[in-house]
């Protein structure tokens, strides 16, 4: 059996939770595999236990595994097996370059690639690890709340910034407290302005913020480039990495921020997104709340378009946070090196 810092998830734990553990399992284990038989018997240990009385539909198929029946326990592994080989097909596709896993050809093991440490992964790495920090736990250890803190306050706003600079196509500025260089609000959109960001920014906050505002709701502003003012498109973006983002589109914000922080607010195309460490399979769920929160960028939308922004930074494009991606890196080290400890 595994001896990685994470425990089987429930039985009734749906595709994408599963595939999150052997993505975890391979990610600590130090051969960079999880072996797709470890977490069939994890399944029936869990099988072991549970009561003659609860019924095979509540199982979802895998059931059979308490019968006995060998031939009905080989095929519901083989089902078993194809959700999570369709699971781990979407998540490929969707991420595009930035997916850090593979399967053996035979199926039999999830793979993290050699090179994970570079930049066009960690920011799967770091949304999978933040996922489960909380709720739907899988770590068998407990976090440190200055590791919770630093990928609140820090890790996931630094991703998230690349991440609307890659999809506005242009420059990103950091709103969300804390800022990493102590500048206020009106200097920061002082300093977005002068970068084309097509609003003319009050010179001190309305009378109507609150006296200790620390951002007034937006984490994250971002526009597209152009020769001309205002930028086409204009997006405010919450950046939302707890469980209870149901409840805090970022368009909730907008009209009193404008009212605070503007003389002159947005033009041309004003949109909304909230970004999300999160895999968000259920397609009722996805499409009410994007209906709510204008984009959604998920688990698996979220780390192309930070590939896109740091194309744009290298590129010369100036946005907030450009330096700062190694943070997340540190940040993915020093909590594998932490789990491993309470091995």
């Amino acid at each position: 059996m595994m001896t990685e810092p994470v425990v089987a998830p429930g039985l009734d734990a749906e595709d994408h939770v599963l595939v999150d553990w052997l993505e975890l399992v391979a990610f600590f284990n130090k051969f960079r595999v999880a072996r797709l038989d470890e977490l069939d018997a994890a399944i029936e240990e869990q099988f072991e236990v549970i009561d003659d009385d609860y019924s095979d539909d509540d199982r979802d198929g895998l059931g059979d595994i308490v019968d006995g029946n060998i031939a009905r326990i080989d095929a519901a592994k083989e089902r078993f097996r194809g959700r999570v080989e369709n699971e781990v097909e979407f998540r490929t596709k969707d991420c595009e370059d930035a997916y850090p896993f593979y399967l053996a050809d035979d199926a039999e093991e999830l793979i993290l690639v050699e090179d994970w440490q570079d930049k066009k992964y960690t920011p799967y790495l770091a949304c999978l690890v933040t996922a489960h920090l909380t709720q739907s736990n899988l770590f068998d250890f407990k976090i440190s709340n200055d590791l919770i803190q630093r990928l609140r306050n820090r890790v996931f706003q630094v991703i998230s910034t690349f991440a609307m600079a890659g999809l506005a196509n242009g420059s990103a500025a950091s709103i969300g407290w804390p800022r990493a260089d102590k500048a206020n609000i009106i200097e920061t959109l002082k300093r977005a302005e002068k970068r084309g960001a097509g609003f003319q920014a009050k010179d001190n906050p309305g009378k109507y913020t609150p006296v200790r505002e620390k951002d007034g709701g937006i984490d994250v502003i971002a526009w597209g480039i152009d020769t001309r003012e205002s930028p086409i498109l204009f997006y405010y973006a919450q950046v939302a990495s707890g469980h209870d983002w149901p409840n805090k589109p970022v368009k909730t914000y907008v009209e009193l921020f404008q009212a605070n922080y503007f003389d002159d607010p947005p033009r041309g195309n004003v949109s909304y997104a909230t970004l999300l460490p999160f895999r968000i399979a259920d397609k009722r769920q996805w499409k009410a709340q994007l209906m709510i929160h204008g984009t959604l960028l998920d688990r698996t939308r979220l780390p192309k378009h930070v590939i896109l922004g740091q194309r744009l930074a290298m590129d010369g494009v100036e946005m907030d946070e450009s330096n700062n991606m190694p943070q997340v890196l540190i940040w993915l080290n020093d909590f594998r090196s932490t789990a491993l400890a309470h091995i």
